[in-house]
């Protein structure tokens, strides 16, 4: 009786790990790769090296684009994507929490005639229409958006830990969160992988140059030649990115104290204001006006280690230059904030 126990609890692991063998893509199909583990924006596989844009930078295995002038840049036509037959991406981020209210795109591959991004494919996990949404627009330069075939899904902008991919093929794109397909929708006769220009791609930056970045943290971002299918996706959301735990949804953790500058800059009237804890600690947030006189306590209080945001309400303050002040212990943090009425 015990050995049949055995025997057949070996089975039916034996069945498992095959179909885990199974869903697994493997690096056969992957053409590009940016993990930033290394602290660079280095492509490991295909050679595509990013370019660090306005404020982004690389810090813990991860690329942060959590300042209003930061993105990645990189070769389109080292890339290629309008060879490919079929082609997945897939992305690892960390949204700063409800920062992208507007239009963004966390990546973008195409063309930008007349400051609208056309001839493109793109992946976005907020919009001003509070949604997630993969989509491909080509031959269609003066209304691109009108001609986009797109899968949608629930907006992604609360801070947490988010897994996102979408496929394309001769038929259709596709969208996945965190391991569940969320749509798959038939293109239209203009909408073609041949027909996507080589000209400009980007993370954290859309094709629409009106538009502001997407505001947040990458922890990896991988282009496969080939649609995955719904298992190697849900293979690939378990097996969680090269810098992050699945279990607990959480990056690395800070190395040093920082207090970032506020979003938006000049204000009216709110604005937010990010720090960076490395373990807890008892933080004071205070603003002063040029004066060094005390205008307000925006927090006084022991906080866990990780990445902070606060916000500042400058309703009753009049129009001017005010600094805010972290301390911790025997450290003091300071920038610039301008209200502008």
């Amino acid at each position: 009786m015990k050995l049949n126990f055995i025997l057949s609890y070996v089975i039916i692991l034996t069945v498992i790990i095959n179909s885990n063998a199974q869903n697994d893509p493997g690096t056969e199909n992957l053409t590009h790769s940016w993990t930033f583990n290394d602290g660079t924006e280095n492509d490991y596989v295909g050679g595509a090296n990013g370019t660090l844009m306005g404020d982004a930078y690389i810090s813990e295995g991860s690329l942060f684009t959590d300042l209003p002038n930061s993105w990645m840049e990189m070769s389109g036509d080292q890339i290629l994507m309008n060879a490919y037959d079929e082609v997945t991406i897939e992305v690892w981020f960390i949204p700063v929490e409800a920062a992208n209210t507007g239009y963004h795109m966390i990546a973008y591959f195409g063309n930008s005639v007349n400051s609208l991004g056309s001839n493109g494919y793109f992946i976005t996990p907020a919009r001003g229409d509070d949604k997630s949404r993969a989509a491909i627009s080509c031959g269609d330069e003066a209304t691109p958006w009108a001609a986009e075939s797109g899968a949608d899904g629930p907006e992604l902008d609360d801070g947490q830990l988010h897994h996102m991919v979408s496929t394309v093929n001769a038929t259709d794109i596709t969208l996945y969160i965190d391991g569940v397909l969320q749509q798959s929708t038939p293109l239209s006769d203009n909408n073609n992988i041949a027909f996507i220009s080589e000209l400009f791609a980007y993370l954290a930056r859309g094709g629409y140059t009106a538009d502001p970045v997407w505001m947040g943290e990458i922890l990896e971002f991988n282009i496969f030649n080939k649609a995955l299918s719904p298992e190697e996706v849900l293979f690939l959301f378990n097996k969680g990115a090269t810098t992050t735990s699945v279990e607990d949804g959480l990056t690395m953790l800070p190395k040093e104290y920082n207090l970032l500058q506020n979003y938006p800059n000049p204000f009216n009237p709110g604005t937010k204001i990010s720090f960076d804890l490395p373990k807890e600690s008892s933080v004071k947030i205070k603003v002063y006006d040029m004066l060094g006189r005390e205008m307000a306590v925006l927090l006084a209080g022991v906080k866990p280690a990780g990445r902070h945001i606060i916000e500042f309400d400058g309703t009753k303050f009049s129009s001017g230059i005010y600094i805010y002040r972290m301390d911790i212990d025997n450290l003091v943090l300071s920038r610039k904030m301008i209200l502008l009425k």
